[in-house]
């Protein structure tokens, strides 16, 4: 089995998201008011000094809400590639267990081993985004530094989400053709397509995410990983009839 992505740590992150905004929101509406109300008419020092006495215990909260969303969304994004990743494992395995004295097929398999190979995703992206992220954490006591490695995180991580993007997509390509010569060659043609993943830009991604003010980024990375479980499920079945 490829495993799966599992949904519920999307749908956790976003509801950990709203709900601390809302956190945060409790806090600083109150307080601005009163700030405002303390400059208009003078009588709102003693609302803002009860206001702001909370300030303690509201940002320990968001902090504390934050640093489980950063680490459920990582691990998330962990599992997009090791999904797509054990994927392709078998199917290589899946492949060099396949017996024929068809020279087209020999050379379609050989082929798409290679292709599949190339498409396997390095973790080095990953781990760069992880470390980068983890140094700006550690350093935020230093402003330069902090948008030094904020910037060299984001780098790491747009270049990792374009290898998901890239790998989960072109997968189904070579998928569709080796299998179409594999079930020409078993006589199976009831054998179902899988499932494609959709080609994503990028830097349309980070527009959008830019405009929505980060709600297509939620939508994402819910949609994204349904995608990559509907073609995982789907393609486990055509390789179980094709074996």
């Amino acid at each position: 089995m490829d495993g799966r992505v599992n949904i519920g740590l999307a749908v956790t992150v976003i509801i950990l998201t709203i709900f601390s905004f809302f956190v945060s929101m409790t806090f600083m509406i109150p307080v601005a008011y009163s700030m405002i109300n303390s400059q208009a008419y003078g009588n709102g020092i003693e609302t803002f000094s009860y206001y702001f006495s909370g300030f303690s215990y509201y940002y320990f909260v968001t902090i504390v809400l934050g640093m489980i969303i950063a680490i459920l969304e990582i691990i998330l994004f962990k599992q997009w590639m090791n999904v797509l990743n054990r994927n392709i494992l078998n199917t290589q395995r899946m492949l060099s267990n396949v017996r024929t004295e068809d020279i087209s097929v020999k050379s379609e398999i050989e082929t798409a081993s290679v292709e599949l190979r190339n498409e396997m995703i390095p973790n080095w992206a990953f781990w760069g985004f992880i470390i980068s992220y983890l140094a700006m954490l550690g350093l935020s006591f230093l402003g330069s530094m902090v948008l030094l490695f904020g910037l060299i995180s984001f780098i790491f991580f747009l270049i990792y989400l374009h290898q998901i993007f890239t790998t989960s997509h072109d997968l189904y390509k070579i998928k569709a053709r080796v299998y179409s010569y594999l079930k020409n060659m078993k006589g199976l043609p009831s054998v179902e397509e899988v499932t494609s993943v959709p080609r994503r830009n990028i830097f349309l991604v980070v527009l959008l995410t830019i405009i929505t003010i980060g709600i297509y980024w939620f939508y994402l990375i819910v949609k994204l990983s349904v995608e990559i479980n509907e073609y995982v499920k789907s393609d486990e079945l055509a390789r179980i009839k094709l074996t």
